[in-house]
Formats: C-alpha cells, sequence, structure tokens
C-alpha cells in the first residue's frame, strides 16, 4: 500500500467512520483468509452463485472465482445479501476460461481440488490443506467440466447417505467451508492476511462505506497538499 493510500485510510478511521465501524472492520479482517478459496465453474441458476458467495463471505474466504462461458452470470443482490461487496470477485471468462482460471490459480500456488459425488478421491475428513487451496464446485447435474477434473490435484468425496445424488453447489461449498475453516484457524499455517492485503481491503471497504467517498478524497487530497 502507498503513504498516500495509507495516509487515506487512517483520515478516513478517524474522521468518517465510526468506532464500531472501524472495529467491525478489524474483527472481520482478524478471521479473513486467501489461504481458502472457492472456484465455481459455469454456474447458470443465479441463486446458487449468489448463495455461495455469501456462505464464503460469511465464514471468512475473501476470494471467489466465477468461470463463465458467456456473461449471463451475474449474482442477484437480494440472494447474495451484499455479500459480493465484501468479497474480490475474480472472472473467468470466454472459450478458453477454463485454462486461464487454471493457470491464475496455479500461478498463485494453489492447488486445485475438483469436488464431485462420484470422485474416487479423498473424503473431506481426509482433505489436508497444508497449502493455499482452490476449492472447485460445478452445477449439480453436469459438475465439474472435464478439464478442471483433469487439471486438479486433488479429488475430494462430499460424503452422502441418502438417496440423492448429490448437494445442492451452494450446500456443498457451505459443507466443506464448515469442516476445513475451523481446523485451518487452529493451525500453524499462515491462513491469516497479510499486513499489506488486510490495509488495502480496509480501505475498499471503507471507500465503500462512506458516502460520497469522491468528495471526501478531493478535500483530503487539498489538505495533504497544503
Amino acid at each position: 500500500m502507498s503513504n498516500y493510500d495509507a495516509d487515506f485510510l487512517a483520515h478516513l478511521a478517524e474522521h468518517w467512520l465510526s468506532e464500531s465501524r472501524w472495529a467491525r472492520f478489524n474483527d472481520v479482517l482478524d478471521r479473513r483468509t486467501r489461504y481458502l478459496t472457492v472456484v465455481m465453474d459455469n454456474l447458470y441458476q443465479l441463486q446458487n452463485a449468489s448463495a455461495v458467495m455469501r456462505s464464503c463471505e460469511a465464514m471468512g474466504v475473501q476470494d471467489v472465482h466465477l468461470i463463465t462461458r458467456n456473461d449471463d452470470l451475474k449474482h442477484e443482490r437480494g440472494i447474495a445479501m451484499g455479500s459480493s461487496y465484501w468479497l474480490s470477485v475474480h472472472r473467468h471468462e470466454g472459450e478458453a476460461s477454463n485454462r486461464k482460471a487454471v493457470k491464475h490459480l496455479k500461478d498463485q500456488g494453489y492447488q486445485l481440488v475438483a469436488t464431485s459425488p462420484h470422485a474416487d478421491g479423498v473424503s473431506l475428513e481426509e482433505l489436508v490443506v497444508d497449502q493455499p487451496t482452490a476449492l472447485l464446485f460445478g452445477e449439480e447435474k453436469p459438475g465439474l467440466s472435464d478439464e478442471l477434473l483433469d487439471a486438479a490435484d486433488v479429488h475430494l468425496r462430499i460424503p452422502m447417505a441418502g438417496f440423492a445424488e448429490s448437494y445442492n453447489v451452494s450446500v456443498s461449498v457451505a459443507l466443506c467451508l464448515y469442516e476445513l475453516l475451523p481446523k485451518l484457524r487452529t493451525s500453524t499455517l499462515p491462513w491469516q492476511l497479510e499486513a499489506n492485503e488486510r490495509q488495502a481491503l480496509a480501505l475498499a471497504w471503507a471507500r465503500r462505506s462512506v458516502q460520497h467517498i469522491e468528495s471526501v478524497e478531493q478535500r483530503f487530497k487539498a489538505l495533504r497538499d497544503d
């Protein structure tokens, strides 16, 4: 974060955010992680994508990746309950969207974990997340694309005891995060945000929280230049 951004964040925290709001930012940031990330493969049912975003935000996962073959997927604000307001949403679009997503995640050091009710892989309880991990989810019926299944480092099965072939995708995401996040937070792994990431998110959230932020920043720049 630049000196200017750090100074502007301090200005917003002191003059434009209530103490309770700033304290809430810091409490949420204490539990935020980029060590786990969630990838959604071509979800056409908008309520599913929105519900996934809501679960990720509520449980402390900062990054969500959307793989889309067209531009039709947009979250529904009412279902997401403003969750995407606080998330970092990454879109991988077009015919090569799968390859783009895989390259991006691999370049960031993530292991790819493909979730499937039919996967011959590890169970959720057995999954080891001793390195940054991207959890890949597809639609209920088609599931993940073959390209993503082939690119995965690990295949994960979510245990089921009934006749249904699969859980709803938003339920699958919530089950995985509910199992993995508590283990991660009690581990010695570097799951928390780095200082620069924390400050950058705090500034982004503060900008979204202050009304007429453009005018506020113009006045700040004028005072800073004097």
